[in-house]
């Protein structure tokens, strides 16, 4: 049991954009497949830029959840209060442009479902790399998308993950070292 428990911990420290890469699949999965390709038929996006909307989205999903585990966990703390509510709005402004362009919202196949880990530290050190691998996300998403409302929205929410919340979560971290 607690070999498992520790794997379990290890990867939740890891906690990335693996893991929407997964959900992306979940999305495209057989069963959905004939909506996904009558959408696609419906809208002038290419699948590569189709798929980085449904990878953004998943993320956003994804890291609410973790910030909603870790309230759930701990309590209302920051950054995790502050932030969750910007995951959802991120999330909804991420749904209007899928609804623009024609293509289904994907559900949030997270909510409820993502553990927290055992301590505030190891949550807020998660959140630094969530962050991290949040920027590089964008900026690979940046290097091909061409539309100006998706460019505009993932170069905003880059800015946010590179200047707002992954410095909000080495404050969290750093204040948590200060109390060891």
């Amino acid at each position: 049991m607690r070999h498992r428990n520790r794997n379990r911990n290890c990867k939740q420290r890891h906690f990335n954009h693996r893991a929407t890469a997964g959900a992306c699949l979940e999305v495209i999965s057989p069963t959905n497949l004939s909506s996904q390709a009558e959408a696609a038929s419906n809208t002038s996006l290419d699948a590569k830029t189709q798929q980085a909307m449904i990878e953004a989205i998943n993320d956003e999903y994804h890291a609410r959840a973790f910030y909603n585990a870790v309230m759930d966990k701990f309590g209302e703390i920051r950054p995790f209060s502050n932030i969750v509510h910007a995951e959802t709005r991120h999330a909804e402004r991420l749904s209007r442009l899928f609804k623009r362009y024609g293509l289904p919202v994907p559900e949030d196949s997270f909510a409820g479902k993502v553990e927290a880990p055992e301590t505030l530290q190891i949550a807020c050190q998660m959140g630094i790399e969530a962050e991290i691998a949040n920027v590089k996300m964008y900026d690979r998403f940046l290097d091909f998308i061409q539309e100006r409302d998706l460019r505009d929205t993932f170069t905003q929410l880059r800015y946010v993950s590179q200047n707002k919340h992954k410095v909000a979560f080495e404050r969290c971290l750093n204040s948590r070292r200060s109390k060891i």
